[in-house]
């Protein structure tokens, strides 16, 4: 399965009753009101990347789909992840009675013209950076967008980086695209172009995935940007389920089964703890 379009689809009944049995009834008197259950809740992504998509169905999207399930306590009959490029993600959540959830974005990526149909955004869930790579044998420090200049930077299709594509389009900066971020990588690595960007929540995976990573490729001390990532979460899901989300998303760093994942990914010091971002 192509990693960039891929589905997930979590029953309401299996793993997640098993893990997280709901109480027992009471022998005797009515029986508890449950509220209805919508579903499923539809998650789309466009990061087809570690650590986000490590293979066909699994990664970290994959486990958030499942935490989300486990977690949402009867409210949802499952969930479904759906991974669509940037563009197919923007036209649906700009879509009316658009119902579903957008993972590990930043409301400084997506704009809403009509206020009333703004998206809700959690607290943040994950603290990131994107750093600079270049090899070690010609290091480079990043002292801002102007450093870049009389540099060849390698890029993924699709990927607009709005500090280095102004640099790009006068010719101060040549941008080298390929098709993947690992191809990218291995186009550093091969010495074809001098500079690559890579968030810190990918780079625990690299380092694993390809041999000899630290001993040929320099991190600059200086990152390109920090960001918080959260979740964006649409107005026409139902209010139960929308405040059970938010609920979600503000305790996750102190959940011991999220934070167990976190640690398997190499992330659990990217909490949203991690450093205090304004």
């Amino acid at each position: 399965m192509d990693p960039r379009h891929a589905r997930l689809l979590l029953p309401a009944l299996g793993l997640a009753s098993c893990l997280w049995p709901h109480g027992a009834t009471l022998a005797m008197g009515l029986p508890r009101a449950t509220p209805a259950r919508f579903g499923p809740l539809k998650l789309i992504s466009y990061y087809d990347y570690p650590p986000f998509v490590t293979s066909p169905q699994q990664g970290l999207s994959f486990e958030l789909a499942g935490w989300l399930h486990m977690r949402a306590e009867g409210l949802i009959e499952g969930v479904e992840l759906e991974l669509l490029p940037r563009r197919r993600v923007d036209i649906q959540v700009r879509q009316a009675q658009w119902a579903g959830l957008v993972p590990w974005v930043s409301p400084a990526w997506f704009s809403s013209p009509d206020p009333a149909q703004a998206p809700i955004w959690s607290a943040a869930v994950m603290n990131d950076e994107d750093l600079v790579l270049s090899l070690k044998r010609q290091p480079f420090e990043f002292e801002g967008p102007a450093s870049l200049r009389g540099h060849k930077l390698g890029g993924v299709y699709g990927h607009v980086y709005t500090d280095a594509d102004p640099l790009v389009a006068s010719g101060e900066l040549q941008r080298l695209d390929s098709f993947t971020q690992e191809a990218n990588l291995r186009m550093l690595l091969l010495g074809r172009v001098d500079l690559a960007f890579l968030s810190r929540s990918g780079l625990a995976w690299w380092r694993q995935r390809i041999p000899g990573f630290d001993e040929l490729v320099h991190v600059a001390a200086q990152p390109r940007m920090r960001y918080q990532r959260h979740l964006m979460i649409s107005r026409d899901l139902p209010e139960t389920l929308r405040e059970r989300l938010l609920q979600l998303a503000q305790t996750m760093g102190g959940d011991s089964q999220w934070r167990e994942v976190m640690r398997r990914y190499g992330l659990l010091g990217q909490s949203a703890e991690w450093l205090n971002i304004a």
